[in-house]
């Protein structure tokens, strides 16, 4: 009888480990995120001063433990010398940091992309972006939404386009997919435009997909800028057609966004103008011209007046 009541208490003490032990490992996956790192060129990289691996990491998964850290990317050496970078990345539970390093000879002209989710209450998304340097202009869906830092509240969730846009530096464009509940959040450093006649500038575009489950599926994308057409300058004062984020301004018949696209006109391009008109949103319109020849208007959002 002893015997059995000894085996009974031994059995219920084995199984009361094995539960415990089972909770202990779930804690601990529990207050785990992943981490996935790709840069152009190939790059060791040290989380914490402490080397974790080559470029790229966590393709399949890199697990580290909740909390902030210092992430160091270090391009390997080559007949190029590529600057380092080094920022601080943010590891949510259960959720997947993802960063896109594109790297360049000097800090400057050096560009990173940082992105994570954080949980917020009710069944809207939400985005944040903060740029280096900030005051850079940040497009919804091409709808703008104001001037870095910025949170942009009440989102539907689903698949949307961030594109970033600042004069003298490289568009960001990002292809997102928002969860309901979340914030997400994309902390950029800006790349210099690098100015090289005659040659057409790349924009490197990351396309991430992010979700709770931590399933963000990056896929660089090259988008040209185009070059720049050359053409007599007009007359004083004229528009000088600016950067955009597709690398053409579109031409519609009115000065309204709604209008019908007439034409496209290129960065780099002057135009001499008509008038101007303002719409309800508070934007400014251009009537562009070539020689007497009317094009259409164009949005000055895009456009600088040279006086």
């Amino acid at each position: 009888m002893k015997q059995k009541i000894f085996f009974l208490i031994g059995t219920l003490l084995f199984v009361a480990i094995i539960i415990t032990v089972i909770k202990m490992v779930s804690n601990k996956s529990s207050k785990q995120g992943d981490l996935r790192v790709e840069s152009n060129p190939t790059s060791s990289v040290f989380l914490d001063n402490k080397h974790i691996g080559r470029t790229p990491i966590g393709e399949n998964s890199y697990k580290v433990d909740a909390g902030e850290y210092t992430l160091k990317i270090v391009p390997e050496s080559g007949s190029t010398q590529f600057a380092s970078w080094q920022g601080k990345i943010t590891i949510g539970s259960n959720l997947l940091t993802y960063v896109k390093a594109d790297m360049s000879e000097s800090e400057l002209s050096t560009a990173v992309d940082v992105l994570w989710l954080e949980k917020i209450s009710g069944k809207k998304s939400e985005i944040s972006v903060t740029t280096m340097p900030d005051s850079a202009t940040v497009l919804l869906d091409d709808e703008t939404k104001g001037m870095t830092p910025i949170i942009i509240s009440d989102v539907t969730p689903g698949s949307h386009t961030i594109t970033i846009t600042s004069q003298g530096f490289l568009t960001r464009t990002m292809k997102v997919q928002l969860t309901p509940g979340y914030r997400l959040v994309a902390a950029l450093k800006l790349a210099l435009t690098s100015i090289t006649p005659a040659k057409a500038d790349v924009i490197a575009s990351p396309s991430a997909v992010a979700s709770p489950s931590g399933t963000i599926k990056p896929t660089p994308k090259l988008t040209p800028t185009g070059t720049t057409s050359v053409i007599n300058e007009p007359a004083k004062p004229y528009a000088l057609i600016l950067d955009t984020p597709t690398g053409y301004l579109n031409v519609r018949t009115g000065p309204v966004k709604t209008a019908t696209k007439s034409a496209e006109v290129k960065p780099g391009e002057k135009y001499a103008y008509e008038k101007t008109e303002e719409d309800s949103a508070g934007t400014v319109w251009y009537e562009l011209k070539k020689d007497t020849t009317i094009l259409g208007w164009v949005s000055g959002q895009y456009v600088k007046n040279v006086e």
